[in-house]
């Protein structure tokens, strides 16, 4: 079952966007680097979406909220 969650846009009308979080973890790049003891990044520090119900807004997931609702 696909996990998802309510969050509001940073857009000036607040619009409650509905994120399937597997589906954005699969479909954003994570950037990793190679170096002596790097690891790659399991979660990323934060996921930035378009807002599904306007232009303007961005739906910004923090690394904290993707932990807790995993």
């Amino acid at each position: 079952m696909a996990k998802t969650i309510k969050i509001r846009c940073n857009g000036l009308q607040k619009h409650e966007n509905v994120v399937d979080l597997e589906k954005a973890l699969k479909e954003k790049p994570i950037v990793t680097y190679r170096g002596a003891g790097t690891k790659p990044p399991e979660i990323p520090e934060r996921l930035v979406l378009p807002c599904q119900k306007c232009g303007e807004g961005k739906v910004v997931i923090s690394r904290a909220i993707i932990e807790e609702n995993l």
